[in-house]
C-alpha cells in the first residue's frame, strides 16, 4: 500500500499504471508527456488531455480535463489503471441506496466490483479511500476485480454521455491513507453544505411495507387514530406518510379511487389528529397512460435515436423519464408540488430519482449527466418554497443535499433476515453522511411475523418474480414477514445506531402485545449521534457499534452467524464501556465484561 501514500511511492509504480479512452467500441491508449514536475498531456484524435498532480495533507489529487476536437460527446475516460493492488478489505459503494457491503478479499470468489464517490481498500491494517467531490458534473466510477489478497485492475474511469460542451473538466480524485472511520468522516466533513439547518426527522408511520399499493383511505385513517389513542406512540409517532398506491398513475397525480375523498380531505383529517401529513411521488417517471405521455411527449427523455422511451422499469411497471430540461416539465413540476403543499402536506417522499441518469438524450445536452437530478429538483424546491421537509429516495448521492433533508440508504427492507442482515451493511457503510450531508433513512422499522403478530394474514407474500415458463421455486413463496422477535430487535438497534429517521411500516391494528411493546421502545427511545461500525474495515458484516447519547452511550453486538457465537469486544471500547448498563432491550442490568455468547441472529444493546 506504500505507493498510495507518498509521491516517491507514486513515481515508483508509474510504469504500472495506464490511461485510455474509449469511444463506442474503439480504445485510444493516453501516451502522458510530461510538461513539468507534476502536469502531463496526452493527445489522441478525439483531442487533447491534460492531468496534474498535487498533494494536500496525507492525500495525492489528480486533475484532469480535455479538449475536445469533432462531435465526440459520449465517451469513457479511464483516467488510471492500477495493474494489482494488495487488499483484505474492500468497502465499494453504490451510486444510490443499499449495495454497500464490505469484502474479504482472502475469503471472496473471484468477482469485479464498481464503486461511486469513494472506494475503500484496506491492507495491514491501513486504509486508503479514493474519492471525488459528490458536487461533480461528469460521473466517476472506480472498479477493479477482487482475487485472492489483491484487486486487480484497478480503474478510476469519468462517463461523459451525450454532453456538447468540447471542453470537459473532470472531478479531481483523491488517493488517502490513514484509520478508515477517520477518512469518511473526514470526506463527509468536506463535502457538507455550508450554513444548511439540519432538522432530524420526525417519527412516522409510512403506509408502503404492510399495504403497497393496496393501500386506501380508511387504513391510513385507522392506523393514525390508533397511533393517536397508544399513550405511546401517540406521543412521538409525528408524521403519517402515503407512500405509493394513491395515485391514478405516475405522471398524474391525483387520487385514484382508494381515496375517495380525495388528498386534501385526507391531509386534513390526519392534521385533526394531531399529525403532519406526507405523500410519496415517483417526480421522474411518467407511466404510458398519463397524460403527458399521451399528449405532451415533448416533456419526456428520448433514445439514442431521439424518440421517448420507456427507461423505468420496476415491479413490471413501465415509464418514461420526464425531462427537466424542458420548461414545461418545470413549470409541472413546481406548480404539482405547489399544489400539494397548499392541500395541507408538509412532507414528501421523491422515489426513483436515481432513473433519470438511465435516459440518453435530453432537450439541453449542455447539462452534464450528474447534475441532471439536480434539474429535477430545483423546480420542485421552487414549488415547495420552504412548507416541506423533502426525503430523496433512489438518490444518486451526487446531486449533493441542497434539496433534500433525509436521504435513504438502505435497499428495501422487509421483515426477513436476509433483508436485515444486508442493511446493516449498508447503513453501516454510509454512517458519515448522517448529520453531515442529510439524515440517513435506514428504511422502514417492521417487526410483524410469527411472534409480533396474532394474524397470519399480515405475513405477506410475494409472487412478482414468477414468469409464465418458470418451474416452481420456493424463494417466490417465502413470505415478506418472517422475522422473530431477536431478528426485528437486530434490524431496530441498527436504526438506533443510524440516528437518522425512524420509520414505522407495520399494520398496527394487528400487531400484539409483544410487536408494540418494540415498536413503542424504537419510536422513544433517545436519538443519539450516529453510532460507528467499529469493524467496518475488516469484515463483511459490522458486529461492533459504538454511539454517544447525551449523557452516556450505546455498544451494539450483533451475531449473524447461524450459529450461537462468543463474541469478543474490540480492544478499543475497553476504556469506553463502563462496568455494568442496560440491556436495552430486555429492561435489565448486566456486566458488560470483555466479551459475550450470542444466539444466532441475536443482538445485544448496551445502553449507559
Amino acid at each position: 500500500m506504500k505507493f498510495f501514500s507518498d509521491i516517491e511511492g507514486w513515481e515508483n509504480c508509474w510504469n504500472n499504471m495506464a490511461s485510455e479512452v474509449i469511444i463506442g467500441k474503439r480504445s485510444y491508449q493516453l501516451i502522458w508527456k510530461q510538461v513539468s514536475d507534476n502536469e502531463w498531456t496526452a493527445k489522441i484524435e478525439p483531442g487533447v488531455w491534460y492531468l496534474r498532480r498535487e498533494t494536500h495533507g496525507s492525500g495525492i489529487v489528480f486533475y484532469s480535463s480535455a479538449d475536445l476536437s469533432g462531435t465526440v460527446d459520449s465517451f469513457e475516460y479511464r483516467m488510471l489503471i492500477l495493474s494489482a493492488i494488495h487488499a483484505d478489505h474492500v468497502l465499494p459503494a453504490k451510486i444510490h441506496m443499499g449495495n454497500c457491503h464490505g469484502i474479504l478479499t482472502e475469503n471472496a470468489e473471484e468477482t469485479e466490483f464498481t464503486s461511486y464517490n469513494t472506494c475503500a481498500i484496506t491492507a495491514e491494517g491501513q486504509t486508503v479511500l479514493v474519492s471525488n467531490p459528490l458536487d461533480q458534473e461528469q460521473t466517476v466510477v472506480y472498479s477493479g476485480r477482487i482475487v485472492k489478497g489483491k484487486v486487480e485492475k484497478f480503474t478510476v474511469s469519468h462517463t461523459v454521455t451525450h454532453y456538447s460542451p468540447r471542453h470537459v473538466l473532470f472531478a479531481p480524485v483523491t488517493f488517502e491513507h490513514g484509520s478508515g472511520v477517520e477518512l469518511l468522516e473526514n470526506y463527509g466533513k468536506k463535502n457538507a453544505p455550508v450554513n444548511k439547518k439540519m432538522t432530524p426527522p420526525l417519527p412516522g408511520w409510512n403506509t408502503w411495507d404492510y399495504y403497497r399499493t393496496t393501500i386506501t383511505e380508511e387504513e391510513v385513517l385507522k392506523n393514525a387514530e390508533f397511533i393517536a389513542k397508544d399513550p405511546v406512540l401517540s406521543k412521538y409517532v409525528k408524521r403519517i406518510i402515503v407512500d405509493d398506491g394513491w395515485e391514478y398513475c405516475y405522471g398524474e397525480w391525483e387520487a385514484n379511487p382508494l381515496f375517495p375523498s380525495g388528498m386534501e380531505h385526507l391531509a386534513s383529517e390526519i392534521r385533526k389528529l394531531g399529525f403532519e401529513a406526507g405523500l410519496w411521488f415517483a417526480p421522474c417517471i411518467v407511466e404510458p397512460v398519463s397524460p403527458i405521455a399521451q399528449i405532451h411527449y415533448d416533456m419526456l427523455a428520448c433514445s439514442e435515436g431521439g424518440q421517448p422511451c420507456l427507461t423505468f422499469s420496476c415491479m413490471k411497471r413501465l415509464g418514461f423519464i420526464l425531462d427537466p430540461t424542458v420548461q414545461k416539465s418545470r413549470t409541472f413540476l413546481a406548480d404539482t408540488f405547489d399544489k400539494y403543499c397548499r392541500r395541507g402536506y408538509t412532507y414528501f417522499k421523491l422515489d426513483f430519482l436515481r432513473w433519470i441518469m438511465e435516459a440518453r438524450k435530453f432537450s439541453d445536452s449542455t447539462v452534464p449527466r450528474s447534475k441532471l437530478v439536480n434539474k429535477l429538483m430545483e423546480p420542485i424546491a421552487e414549488g415547495v418554497a420552504g412548507r416541506a421537509a423533502i426525503t430523496g429516495c433512489n438518490y444518486p448521492f451526487m446531486t449533493g443535499s441542497q434539496f433534500v433533508d433525509a436521504v435513504r440508504i438502505a435497499s428495501d427492507i422487509h421483515s426477513v433476515w436476509k433483508n436485515i442482515a444486508e442493511n446493516a451493511s449498508t447503513a453501516a457503510g454510509r454512517f458519515w453522511m448522517n448529520g453531515k450531508l442529510w439524515y440517513n433513512d435506514p428504511d422502514f422499522a417492521v417487526c410483524r411475523g410469527p411472534e409480533t403478530s396474532d394474524f397470519p394474514e399480515t405475513l405477506m407474500s410475494s409472487l412478482i418474480g414468477v414468469t409464465p415458463e418458470m418451474p416452481y421455486d420456493p424463494l417466490y413463496s417465502q413470505t415478506f414477514a418472517s422475522a422473530k422477535k431477536a431478528e426485528a430487535e437486530v434490524l431496530f438497534s441498527i436504526i438506533l445506531m443510524a440516528a437518522g429517521a425512524v420509520n414505522l411500516s407495520d399494520n398496527l391494528t394487528k400487531l400484539n402485545e409483544t410487536g408494540l411493546d418494540l415498536v413503542r421502545k424504537i419510536v422513544s427511545a433517545e436519538r443519539g449521534e450516529t453510532g460507528i461500525p467499529l469493524d467496518l474495515f475488516y469484515s463483511e458484516k459490522p458486529s461492533f457499534w459504538i454511539q454517544k447519547l447525551k449523557h452516556g452511550g450505546r455498544f451494539l453486538v450483533v451475531n449473524w452467524d447461524d450459529e450461537e457465537k462468543e463474541m469478543v469486544f474490540p480492544e478499543s471500547t475497553r476504556d469506553v464501556l463502563p462496568s455494568q448498563a442496560e440491556d436495552f432491550w430486555k429492561g435489565t442490568t448486566v456486566k458488560t465484561g470483555l466479551s459475550t455468547v450470542l444466539l444466532p441472529h441475536h443482538a445485544l444493546l448496551l445502553q449507559w
